[in-house]
């Protein structure tokens, strides 16, 4: 995933114009983190699935959006990070209660 991000970032790092036709909406409607000590494995499998698919939903939109301008990219870009990090520190801990249990 970031190999792909970062690629993305290098072919659209020289686009200077003004946000035009991109369409953004994905990013403000972020899927929700589960808190890991009070999830079950359902509902955190299926959390980390659903934030698997946004993710890669939106790695597309940001790949076909040449519009975009390099700050914006990289605002979008590191919300995708942010939201990987917490669902995956919150899959680690989950983890880590599961089998101390």
């Amino acid at each position: 995933m970031y190999k792909s991000l970062c690629l993305a970032l290098l072919i659209l790092a020289g686009t200077t114009s003004a946000f035009a036709d991109c369409s953004v909406a994905v990013f403000y409607e972020s899927p929700s983190v589960p808190d890991a000590r009070e999830a079950d494995y359902t509902e955190m499998q299926q959390a980390v699935a659903t934030i698997q698919n946004y993710i890669f939903s939106a790695e597309k939109m940001l790949e076909e959006c040449n519009q975009l301008d390099t700050f914006s990219f990289n605002y979008y870009v590191g919300r995708l990070k942010s939201l990987a990090a917490s669902i995956n520190r919150q899959a680690s801990l989950f983890n880590t209660l599961l089998t101390n249990s």
